[in-house]
Formats: C-alpha cells, sequence, structure tokens
C-alpha cells in the first residue's frame, strides 16, 4: 500500500502541467503572447504530453532495467528543471522546449515506473491498487486547477510555473531486470497490437476538453474562475471514476468495463458538450467526461498485466503508450486549428 501511495503522488503531478491544468495555462498564455493562436498555444501541452507516451517505449525498459525508483526519481528532477526554465520563457518556441520536450521526457521516466509498481504487489485487488494509484492524476488536478488559477491571479504565470516546480519534488518507487530486445517481443501479439491501435484513436480526441474547457466557458459568458473549476471537479469526477471503476473491474470482465468507458466518455464531449451552453450543462459533461475517462485510463494498466502479466509491464505498458503519443502530439493543435 505504500507502493500504491507512491504511485498516488507520482500521478498527482507528472500530467498536471501538460494535460489537467493546461487548460488554466492556454487561457493565461494566449494573453501573455497575443500574437499567437490556440492551437499554436496547445501545441506546448501536446508535445509535452506526447514527448511523455512516445518516450514510453524507451522510458519502461529503463525503468525494468535500472530499477523503478532511479528511474523516477530522476525524471522528478528533469519534471522540476523544466518547470523552472519555462518560467524564464519569452516566446512561445521557450515553452515548447521547456514545458513541451524536457517536462515529458523527465514525466516519461517517472510515470511509467508509477504505473506499473502497484501490479507486482496485488493480484486479487489489482483493479482497486491501480485505481487508487491513477486516481492521483484526479486528485492533482482537483487541487491543482483552482491553485494555479488562484497563484496566477495572486503573482504571475512565471511565479507560478516556479511553485508548481517546487511542488512536483515529491516522488518514488521499485526495481527489476529486463532486456531491450526481450521487451520488444511483445509486438509479436495481436491483443498488444490491438489494445495499443485502441490507446492511439483515443488519444486523439483526449486533450480536446481539457485544453479548451475554459476557453469555451469564457466564451458562453461564464467567468474565468467558474471555467477553473469546472476544469477542477472534471479532474475530481476523474478521481472517483479511477477509483470505482477499478474496483468494478475486479469483478466483471475488464474488457467489458473499458468498452462502456470508452462510449460514455466519447458521448459526454460529442452530446453534453455540443449543447452545453450553460455552467450546469457544461460542469455534467465535464464531471461524466471526467469519471469515465478516469476510469478508462485506470482500466488499460490492470488489461495489460492481466493479459502480459507483470514481469516486464513497464515495458509493455511504456511500448503501448507510444502508440497514443502519436494522438496526443496531433489532437489538441489540430482542434485548436478548427477552432482558429
Amino acid at each position: 500500500w505504500l507502493v500504491v501511495l507512491g504511485s498516488f503522488l507520482v500521478h498527482s503531478f507528472v500530467f498536471a502541467p501538460t494535460e489537467y491544468i493546461f487548460g488554466i495555462f492556454e487561457h493565461h498564455y494566449l494573453t501573455i503572447f497575443p500574437e499567437s493562436s490556440p492551437s499554436s498555444i496547445a501545441f506546448v501541452g501536446s508535445v509535452g504530453s506526447a514527448v511523455t507516451y512516445l518516450a514510453g517505449f524507451l522510458a519502461g525498459i529503463v525503468a525494468d532495467r535500472f530499477g523503478f525508483r532511479l528511474t523516477a526519481m530522476t525524471g522528478s528532477v528533469i519534471m522540476t528543471v523544466a518547470l523552472i526554465l519555462a518560467s524564464f520563457s519569452t516566446q512561445v518556441w521557450h515553452l515548447y522546449l521547456t514545458q513541451g520536450v524536457l517536462f515529458g521526457i523527465g514525466a516519461s521516466l517517472t510515470y511509467y515506473p508509477a504505473i506499473a509498481a502497484p501490479s507486482h504487489y496485488f493480484s486479487r485487488k489489482r483493479g482497486l491498487a491501480t485505481g487508487i494509484a491513477v486516481s492521483g492524476v484526479g486528485a492533482g488536478g482537483l487541487i491543482l486547477a483552482p491553485l494555479t488559477d488562484s497563484l496566477i491571479g495572486h503573482f504571475d504565470i512565471y511565479w507560478t510555473l516556479r511553485i508548481l516546480a517546487f511542488i512536483c519534488f515529491l516522488e518514488a518507487s521499485i526495481t527489476e531486470d529486463k532486456s531491450f530486445f526481450e521487451a520488444l517481443k511483445v509486438f509479436k501479439d495481436p491483443q498488444f497490437l490491438s489494445l495499443s491501435i485502441a490507446e492511439l484513436a483515443a488519444s486523439i480526441g483526449f486533450l480536446i476538453p481539457l485544453y479548451y474547457m475554459q476557453t469555451y466557458a469564457v466564451f458562453i459568458g461564464l467567468s474565468q474562475e467558474k471555467g477553473a473549476l469546472i476544469l477542477g471537479l472534471t479532474s475530481g469526477a476523474s478521481l472517483a471514476g479511477r477509483v470505482l471503476l477499478g474496483v468494478i473491474s475486479d469483478y466483471v470482465p475488464n474488457s467489458y468495463a473499458l468498452l462502456f468507458c470508452s462510449w460514455a466518455t466519447a458521448l459526454a464531449i460529442v452530446i453534453l458538450w455540443t449543447i452545453a451552453r450553460s455552467f450546469g450543462m457544461l460542469l455534467l459533461s465535464g464531471l461524466i467526461f471526467g469519471f469515465f475517462g478516469g476510469g478508462y485510463l485506470s482500466l488499460v494498466p490492470v488489461a495489460v498485466a492481466d493479459s502480459f502479466g507483470t514481469m516486464q509491464m513497464a515495458s509493455t505498458i511504456g511500448l503501448m503508450y507510444a502508440a497514443a503519443g502519436f494522438g496526443m502530439l496531433a489532437g489538441a493543435p489540430l482542434a485548436g486549428f478548427l477552432l482558429d
């Protein structure tokens, strides 16, 4: 359970600056860099998120080879440095390199040990343990979204980045050993390829609500603070979904739960967000998206552990999530291009 706690703390921060609170950065970066378009700003977070996943093919193998704890701690240091460097950015391309590429590399080294670790210690309650661990993302978003918005209001976005860098310095996990070429053998498995294609498809649309929900809230006449609140509550719903659906996956076939979460997440956006013209409807869209989207993310590692075992789980998840990196890189900037 201490390993689950460590994984929870890692998850609470590792995706926040590039995904779950990036909508707040998107809104403020457009003010700081008025010559930039929504798509060019969205590319900052998309690059960070995409690199986190794309580097997974290497980060997972490094974690299995050199140990989870050392890999995660190294990644934490890189993330901290990236946010500090981002706080001195004077042009958007500086953010691409710092909050984007460098933070993504650090996040990748930290994330894959954290997502793999709980499955090494649980079998009967694997869904519950993984659900609690990955619910850290929702908890982090729930706390960090309003906190980040408040910090920017009281200080500025640059000092906010430095404070977030300080918060980043709280992570650790375990150890193991496998070779690079042995890890690559999983590509021969049709089930692995199927899951990888599913991850690619899901990742294309996943970041769009997180990046543009606050911007859309302002567009329909809500205040900036209400937009940040919706984003934070969406993360809170993600926290609940990750835990509850993780528990459910211990009692029902994982594939059924994954499929249901996929449809519910899509319908929350295709139907509810499309007709949202008020605080209540936009919040409902965000809550359903967060709950079932978070559940989906908690179920994937359980599916990997059940299907392929835990002996080189960080490598397997890293290789599979690398496919998602291409979708992350394309989705939000494409949405920004359409918005432009």
